[in-house]
């Protein structure tokens, strides 16, 4: 398929190609740029194009968006392709300067929580309507899972779930945990146990670890433990050798990526940002000059659903450079800690909106879900582990997939 970029548009000409190949990626289509008009689908601002886009579209003007979550064309009609662009790049966080007590963007600040469609992948509305003016049926593909965990904390067991048996009478069950620490088999160091059960589904995942132990504040704590002690690194080896995959998860020191790698002790494949603490576009130069090949940390920590309004990985747009990062961007969709500390859910009123939003939808996305390995314990967090199993019961019954990062990258990336 063929593609002019009418001289109207010249300026943004890397955006719009940018988005072009994006849009091939997720219809799986093979494109082309020409210079011949006759033989192509025309893109830019003029009247006679076939594919219109806003004039004077550019990253450095605030998007308005109108009563349907669109930016409209200069005839008022939706303009797919700037929609497209906006939205895929989170470029409603650039410049943000009312942050949460951890220096985040807030949901509250969102489109998405103005326009309550944080559960709509409107971006893959814009690229089906851009499918439609192609002359192409919209490609219809099943949903995907990527299944996550965050190592944050290994020895709080003791003293998180002893506290919630104590309350309860049982000083065995107490005893019982501290002899596990003893011998060095803390409740929370899970991880065989979490692979297990997802064996048993048929599914794989992916366990992120923090290289640097303690707190920074009162608020702010890296891991509570070790990553070069044995028994980590034993956990650590055994993900790899029961092929489950391993990354690194960014604590909130001082430290840049290359100087957490040395403690990693290898180049990670991938990274996810602890308590998900970033800041764009910042955080994806970050990414970028690190050499990572995946990040996994694009989403919001009080509410579930796209942070971007799309569903799928995808190459994000570097702003200096006018090309697409190198990496590819797997968003985060579904956290256990939104429904436990955020929004203080019921375990009922978590697995209804939970289900509900993998109902709605269920083609076009690779919907990446995180429980940490301290939620598959039975006091603090109980029914947090039978949850999960619903939600792997969920993925074989359905015959969904689950996907490593390594696929991810093969599937989506358009470098």
């Amino acid at each position: 398929m063929k593609f002019h970029i009418d001289s109207s548009s010249a300026a943004i000409r890397p955006e719009i190609t940018y988005l072009l190949d994006t849009w091939a990626r997720n219809q799986q289509l093979e494109i082309s740029l020409t210079e011949n008009p006759d033989d192509s689908i025309t893109v830019g601002a003029a009247k006679n194009n076939r594919l219109r886009i806003s004039k004077g579209f550019d990253l450095s003007t605030p998007q308005a968006l109108n009563k349907s979550c669109f930016i409209s064309d200069q005839n008022g009609d939706p303009d797919f392709l700037a929609t497209a662009f906006y939205m895929l790049n989170s470029l409603q966080e650039y410049d943000d300067k009312d942050r949460d007590e951890l220096n985040r963007f807030k949901f509250s600040n969102s489109y998405q929580y103005k326009f309550k469609n944080h559960k709509e992948n409107i971006v893959q509305r814009c690229f089906d309507e851009i499918a439609r003016i192609a002359g192409r049926t919209p490609l219809i593909e099943k949903t995907r899972f990527f299944l996550t965990h965050d190592i944050d904390l290994v020895n709080g067991a003791v003293i998180e779930d002893g506290f919630n048996v104590l309350k309860k009478g049982r000083i065995d069950l107490f005893l019982q945990m501290l002899f596990n620490v003893a011998i060095g088999r803390p409740d929370w160091l899970n991880m065989d146990k979490i692979m297990k059960i997802e064996s048993e589904y048929d599914c794989k995942s992916v366990f992120f670890w923090i290289v640097n132990k303690g707190s920074i504040n009162k608020r702010e704590k890296n891991a509570d433990y070790s990553f070069l002690a044995p028994s980590i690194q034993k956990q650590f080896n055994a993900v790899e050798d029961n092929g489950f995959e391993n990354g690194i998860h960014k604590s909130i020191s001082n430290e840049t990526f290359s100087q957490e790698f040395e403690k990693y002790g290898r180049r990670p494949m991938s990274n996810r940002y602890h308590y998900l603490k970033f800041n764009l576009p910042r955080a994806y130069h970050d990414i970028e000059r690190a050499g990572l090949k995946l990040d996994a940390s694009l989403g919001f920590a009080e509410e579930i659903g796209f942070r971007n309004s799309y569903g799928l990985p995808f190459n994000p747009f570097n702003p200096e450079t006018r090309k697409p990062f190198s990496f590819v961007e797997a968003p985060l969709h579904v956290m256990d800690r939104t429904y436990f500390q955020y929004k203080k859910f019921s375990l009922k009123e978590a697995e209804k909106d939970i289900f509900d939003f993998f109902e709605r939808n269920r083609n076009n996305c690779v919907i990446s879900v995180l429980w940490h390995n301290n939620f598959f314990t039975s006091y603090k967090f109980k029914g947090y582990l039978d949850l999960y199993k619903k939600i792997l019961a969920y993925i074989k019954e359905n015959d969904f997939e689950t996907i490593s990062q390594t696929d991810i990258l093969k599937k989506y990336s358009i470098i």
